[in-house]
């Protein structure tokens, strides 16, 4: 099922008057306002049910309990940090957008303790090995652990900016991830465990190379865009398979691409970002490597992601499976090119973001009635 005029008329709303690239799409432009505009409820996160306080998703089933205060808190704290996803997960489903909204938050705190270039290693060394441990299945039954997730992630990142909001209220966050289906937060753990060991082991080397983090070859430069992207690409296909039975033929070819389909987005994020990280003292491109390398090695990864989009197609995915995909694929195809053109920095304008979104959901976006 894809967006009907409503949810266009939403996007609409988010993105007018505003620029836009991929990675560095304006969260008060993008937002969630897509999920504005499902059944009139005011929230993307599937149908409400007053009755049952329950979160309902495809044919009414149960997805978890939880408030309508809880499914606002996801809605503004998407809008607040997201970028790229703040469009792309509204194309999902209500139970995959749930379910990716979450694991996207999730990430999106191990990344900003991972940034906080002002605060010391210890402390963030600290902070990403207690998310792990908030992630585990027993965490809930732990008062340990239930007192670490009580405390926070904040600290971080300046006063009343939406991270650290998010930062402050990961123990929120926390508690709907565990109420999730048992095969959904498994994923999502599994994924988000091996990322945070990356990011530590990363960190680890930057601090003996006298920097934040300093990728020193291409070899290391692949290694990172795996732990913090590619690792995302396998967990939304673990997600997008959960949602039903699908053709068993190419289900590994599936699983190589899906490692290139997240890189692909990450290194033109890197490209994008290359001058600020230096004067943050994050070096991802490596001394003596040409920025012309960077982009084969994401052209290469382009290659890899339009294969995976196919091969999800193959398999008889849903429709906003595949829309969700070629988004974000589009995005970062468009952002190449701008880059290509224009060099580290370069934007997508709003007018190009309308066109790739209206180009994957099949029509124009609708002018919002006021």
């Amino acid at each position: 099922m894809l967006p009907d005029s409503e949810c266009r008329c939403g996007i609409l709303r988010h993105l007018c008057g505003k620029t836009s690239g991929l990675g560095d799409l304006p969260s008060e432009s993008v937002g969630l306002a897509v999920l504005v505009s499902h059944g009139g409820s005011g929230l993307g996160f599937g149908a409400w049910d007053a009755n049952s306080r329950s979160h309902r998703g495809p044919q009414g089933a149960s997805i978890v309990n939880t408030g309508e205060d809880d499914l606002q808190f996801l809605s503004s704290s998407l809008q607040g940090t997201s970028r790229t996803f703040a469009l792309a997960i509204p194309l999902l489903g209500p139970e995959l957008q749930y379910q990716v909204g979450i694991a996207y938050l999730l990430f999106r705190v191990a990344d900003s303790i991972e940034d906080a270039a002002c605060v010391d290693a210890a402390r963030r060394h600290l902070l990403l090995q207690r998310l792990r441990d908030c992630l585990a299945p027993d965490c809930q039954q732990s008062s340990t652990l239930q007192a670490a997730m009580a405390e926070g992630f904040g600290g971080l990142w300046p006063a009343g900016s939406a991270t650290e909001h998010l930062m402050v209220a990961a123990s929120r966050l926390l508690r709907l991830f565990h109420q999730l289906p048992p095969a959904a937060s498994a994923c999502i753990r599994s994924s988000l465990d091996r990322t945070i060991v990356g990011m530590l082991d990363f960190l680890n080397s930057g601090a003996a190379r006298g920097a934040e983090i300093r990728v020193e070859t291409v070899a290391e430069l692949k290694l990172y865009c795996y732990f913090v992207a590619g690792i995302v690409g396998e967990m939304l296909t673990e997600l997008f398979l959960l949602q039903g039975p699908v053709s068993s033929d190419q289900l590994g070819r599936l699983r190589e691409l899906a490692v290139g389909f997240g890189e692909f987005l990450q290194l033109v994020n890197i490209l994008k970002d290359s001058e600020g990280d230096v004067h943050l003292g994050r070096c991802f491109i490596p001394a003596g490597v040409s920025r012309e390398t960077v982009i084969s090695l994401a052209e290469t990864s382009g290659h890899a992601a339009r294969e995976y989009i196919q091969t999800l197609a193959v398999l008889g995915v849903s429709a906003d499976v595949l829309a969700f995909c070629r988004f974000i694929s589009r995005l970062a195809e468009g952002s190449l090119v701008a880059l290509q053109q224009h060099g580290a920095g370069a934007k997508l304008t709003r007018n190009d973001v309308f066109r790739i979104l209206e180009s994957v959901i099949g029509g124009p976006l609708v002018t919002p009635k006021e």
